[in-house]
């Protein structure tokens, strides 16, 4: 067929064209030629036309040259492109990312005209034995529609970017060199389908293969485990077709490594059927039992092999398949989700396939790294959010131990209604296509335990009909969606997204209600498990252990899959080569969501965020309590929360802190089996002293490595406040005389006796304008109050996008001018006491007309260079909830000292509703390490708890929060990427009494919960500054 033929024809938009003269969907093909081969995973006839392909790219379809199909075309003048890979990160086009909206208009099926059209050539060269196989070509991912030609000759078409897409290409080849034309076209019918969050990339972004077949062959098997009602027996059920005589036959063996469990299995198909659809393919039906199988879970992912061999009449060869298969049985059984007779807590991420240079392409790798960060993190369960993933993923989900929700290609989220093509008859087919072709690809595979129809496009009559037939093709795994409001018939769990705890989401289209109501409504035993929740969007995750408190206590709450895994950044260098994450609109893309694609619990480069170390405490498969305490020994209970083994690999590590340092410390052997507990008792060997603060930390750690985990990687931890009775003692009195005060003009003086310390207030100011000490400044911004926030992700919600939302924080602390208040100094007094000076300033700060706030600062100095601030704070009844209460100065930048040591809540970055993982202790950070550097810059860094801090030059003693940055509240504001900040030669230490929280329910609604909101009209705070080493 010539090109113009298919430039008519415009398959690309007819949602009936879902696929042309493609193979039909099956389990993954090898062809190994020996059954032993077979067993080792060893000479599969598969060989990989990765590499680089001659590319050239067109404006539209209808301008691609219509010669480049013909074997003799000169593509000498192409570019070279990789395969896979996005042809927009390779310098041509550019990416676009939308997460609602389509990047063009909508009118479905039909697409732009200009639609950027990449054009592909490679060759391939076969021996004449080649040809006695059949020959077929596997595109594993192809965004968004193909076709492809052979030797000039149209072989076929299709699309569904997420899955392969496979033709016989015996026919169409010579001995000798070979030429494949591919025709990839941007924008099709199928793009109204495939609305994830995500970046829009095109090309040939997954692997081509060439897979070489005898002409009797195994299509495709089918294996389903099973345990009998004991859950100790196991049992293989597999089906196999064959394209081969009906006196073939079939021998079928499990092996565990190299040693076989079973007696081969061997039958015949003897079935052919023939009715009005036309013949069907010989099958057989085979059943392997196994006594005591070692059973597959995630925390124990033992794998079998099973060798499916095909045999002539005479028993000879043909050839062999082979799949890892794990024994499990998945269940909805009273009202819970269980795996082989136990209720499963999935502690799950949802996760986009990203690369920050690559794109949708991802290495194994890439995919292994992502799979132990998980692991090391405590997640046991990941949401291939929103499309089957690369076939490798799979495998090794199910090597290391992940269970998977397996997700149809399928989302319409910016359809007005969004199920406008769920109803639609139109696209039944290709709706089903996405979802038949999912399963009958991923079926074998013990980690998938749940199917998903696909993700925010309503609810219709597709899926009701996608439902209807994976219960009829694999009723062994329950089904998933939570379009139309998480519970419809179509779904087997109940699985909203970002429902919260105790409180109901008010939505016009469908309200989500409180998560412990939801599992009490009338009728409803199904278990529910949110399929997103706890918006991980920069610096965010708030209340996230509220989850899992709900989680832990009601058993029908089975957890949740996070929102999301990793940052959507795509690499990019300024002009002055300073490297940043590029997002929406980065890219000269007009329709865009900017950095809503930057919301993962990881950089793009797989760096954690803080906010992982949340999760990975709240997630911990083993916990502490502490029990009892006396003066000798402290009691404490461990609980194995894991399912299926014991901790058998696992120490428990304590040590004693004196004021956050290690006083007493030691180590014991964990023996719990299952879902039981040890009393650990620790002998308290040290003596307590008075005033002294005491904790008890515990590490569980690993004694051996694992397959994701180092030796001694610490997988979970607590941290118990010890009771002190050691009897108080008073500090000893010292009678000091007060330090000189004078006045200068309209400056107030203060130095100490031998003039090592001097203070100096502007009157008309009310501000310390400088702090000297052995004529080294102290200061360089005086202290001023400080109200205001660089904006989070969460604090601006959507009103950055393409609306104004006035319930935003952002929105609200802008109305009322926080942040720009226009400061007025009432007064500034001073008076000298009998050991100390005190210097009072009175601030009115005034907006629009009114006053919004008055402080009061009381500076009390004493000769030995201490500096107590005594902080008043009244605020305006009509304003919103602040952003923080505290003040801010500036430091000199040392040259020899740039670490910060603190006495508080750390190590990492914790906020007043984000801190249970942190623990009290003396944490030493670099300067550096105390921002975090988001890919949307914004107040960051924070440390609670805080009892002293040393930084710069400068000791601070109190109880109260704080941060340090080299970056100005104004720049972290204004610049919307990390290299629009300038280090500057200061350390900024913002001192807080409160801090909002940063929410984290969601991002696009207040979600800071009321009690870590400031709603205060007054606050009052103090805070003793001194000299460091004074």
């Amino acid at each position: 067929m010539a090109l113009s033929d298919i430039i008519q024809r415009r398959d690309w938009e007819n949602p009936q064209s879902v696929n042309i003269h493609c193979l039909k969907a099956h389990s993954p093909l090898a062809s190994y030629r020996d059954i032993n081969h077979a067993r080792d995973g060893i000479h599969a006839q598969r060989q990989s036309l990765n590499g680089q392909w001659k590319f050239k790219l067109f404006d539209a379809p209808e301008q691609v040259e219509g010669e480049f199909i013909d074997v003799q075309f000169n593509d000498s003048a192409w570019g070279d492109i990789t395969v896979p890979s996005n042809w927009q990160l390779q310098g041509y086009d550019k990416p676009i990312y939308a997460n609602v909206k389509y990047p063009f208009e909508v009118n479905p099926p039909y697409v732009p005209a200009d639609n950027p059209t990449g054009c592909y050539r490679t060759r391939l060269t076969l021996t004449e034995a080649d040809l006695e196989s059949t020959q077929r070509i596997i595109f594993d991912g192809v965004n968004s529609a193909f076709h492809l030609w052979c030797n000039g000759d149209w072989v076929g078409y299709s699309q569904d970017s997420r899955l392969p897409a496979e033709f016989d290409l015996s026919q169409y080849l010579t001995a000798g060199e070979n030429t494949l034309a591919v025709m990839v076209i941007r924008w099709s019918d199928g793009s109204y389908l495939e609305d994830q969050d995500m970046w829009w990339l095109s090309g040939i972004f997954r692997d081509v293969t060439l897979l070489s077949k005898p002409k009797q062959c195994i299509e495709d098997v089918f294996i389903t485990p099973d345990l009998d009602a004991c859950y100790r027996d196991g049992s293989l059920s597999i089906v196999t077709h064959i394209s081969a005589p009906e006196t073939s036959q079939v021998h079928v063996q499990l092996f565990d490594g190299s040693q076989a469990v079973t007696e081969p299995s061997i039958a015949r198909p003897h079935n052919r059927r023939i009715d009005e659809r036309g013949s069907y393919d010989d099958v057989v039906f085979q059943t392997l039992h196994v006594r005591e199988p070692q059973q597959w879970t995630a925390e124990t992912p033992n794998l079998y092999r099973v060798v499916v061999s095909l045999l002539d009449a005479e028993g000879n060869h043909l050839e062999s398949e082979a799949y890892q298969v794990g024994f499990r049985k998945v269940e909805v059984k009273d009202g819970q989700l269980q795996l082989n007779g136990k209720p499963l807590l999935i502690r799950g991420v949802n996760r986009h396939e990203h690369h920050p240079e690559l794109g949708h392409v991802m290495t194994e790798e890439d995919m292994v790294r992502d799979i132990c960060l998980m692991k090391q993190y405590n997640f046991n369960a990941v949401r291939t959010a929103h499309y089957p993933n690369h076939p490798r993923w799979y495998e090794l989900c199910d090597q290391y131990g992940l269970y998977v929700c397996d997700e149809a290609n399928i989302e319409t989220h910016g359809m007005i209604p969004m199920n406008r093509l769920s109803a639609d008859p139109q696209w039944a087919h290709a709706y089903m296509s996405r979802y038949t072709q999912m399963v009958m690809r991923d079926k074998n595979h013990p980690s998938i335990i749940i199917w998903s129809l696909g993700n925010e496009s309503g609810h219709g009559s597709s899926h009701n009909a996608m439902y209807a037939w994976s219960k009829q093709f694999d009723p062994s795994r329950p089904v998933q969606y939570e379009g139309g409001g998480a519970n419809t018939t179509a779904t087997d769990i109940i699985c909203p997204m970002y429902a919260r705890v105790n409180t109901t989401v008010e939505d016009e289209a469908v309200p989500k209600w409180p998560i412990k109501q939801w599992i009490s409504l009338p009728n409803e035993q199904r278990p529910l498990i949110l399929c997103e929740y706890a918006h991980a969007m920069g610096n965010s995750l708030g209340n996230f252990n509220e989850y899992w408190d709900a989680f832990r206590e009601f058993p029908r709450l089975q957890g949740g899959f996070i929102w999301d895994w990793v940052d959507q950044g795509l690499s990019q260098w300024d002009n002055d080569g300073k490297h940043f994450w590029a997002y929406g609109g980065d890219f000269g893309d007009t329709i865009n969501d900017r950095q809503f694609c930057i919301n993962g619990l990881i950089f793009p480069d797989r760096t954690p965020h803080p906010t992982l170390e949340e999760v990975k405490f709240c997630q911990r498969m083993i916990t502490v309590a502490l029990t009892q305490q006396d003066k000798q020994q402290c009691h404490l209970t461990v609980t194995n929360e894991y399912v299926f083994r014991s901790t058998d690999n696992e120490q428990l590590h304590w040590s004693v802190l004196e004021n956050g340092v290690e006083v007493q410390s030691g180590q014991c052997t964990l023996a719990i089996d299952a879902g039981s507990q040890q009393t650990v008792d620790i002998a308290l060997d040290f003596q307590p002293k008075a005033d002294a603060k005491y904790h008890l930390n515990t590490d569980i750690c690993l004694i051996s490595a694992t397959p994701w985990a180092q030796a001694g990687h610490v997988s979970a931890t607590e941290q118990f406040t010890l009771s002190n009775t050691s009897s108080l003692t008073l500090p000893k009195i010292s009678i000091l005389s007060a330090p000189q005060l004078s006045e200068q003009g309209r400056d107030i003086l203060v130095s100490n006796l031998d003039k090592k310390h001097q203070w100096q207030w502007n009157v008309e100011s009310g501000l310390l304008t400088s702090w000297m000490v052995d004529g080294q400044s102290q200061l360089l911004h005086a202290p001023e109050d400080n109200f205001f926030r660089a904006p989070l992700d969460n604090d601006i919600g959507v009103s950055e996008i393409d609306n104004i939302d006035p319930n935003a924080w952002v929105c609200r602390w802008d109305a009322a001018g926080i942040g720009r208040w226009e400061r007025e100094c009432v007064s500034c007094t001073s008076e000298s006491l009998s050991q100390a000076v005190k210097v009072t300033s009175t601030f009115a700060y005034h907006h629009n007309g009114g006053v919004q706030a008055i402080t009061v600062w009381t500076y009390t100095l004493d000769n030995q260079g201490e500096m107590h601030i005594d902080v008043d704070v009244t605020l305006a009844d009509h304003l919103p909830p602040m952003p923080r209460i505290g003040l801010e100065l500036a430091l000199p930048l040392p040259s020899d000292n740039t670490t910060v040591t603190w006495q508080g809540l750390g190590p990492f970055e914790n906020y007043p509703d984000r801190l249970a993982a942190a623990r009290f202790g003396q944490h030493t950070q670099s300067l550096d390490a105390m921002h975090t550097p988001y890919i949307f810059p914004t107040d960051s860094g924070l440390r609670s708890g805080t009892q002293w801090l040393n930084v710069g030059n400068l000791e601070c003693t109190g109880d109260f929060l704080f941060s340090v940055s080299r970056f100005s509240q104004q720049q972290l504001t204004e610049a919307k990427h990390t290299n629009e900040l300038t280090l500057e030669d200061k350390i900024y230490l913002r001192i807080d009494h409160q801090h909002m929280g940063v929410g984290g329910d969601d991002s696009w609604s207040p979600s800071v919960h009321e009690e870590f909101q400031l709603t205060d009209n007054t606050y009052r705070f103090s805070i003793m500054l001194k000299p460091r080493h004074n």
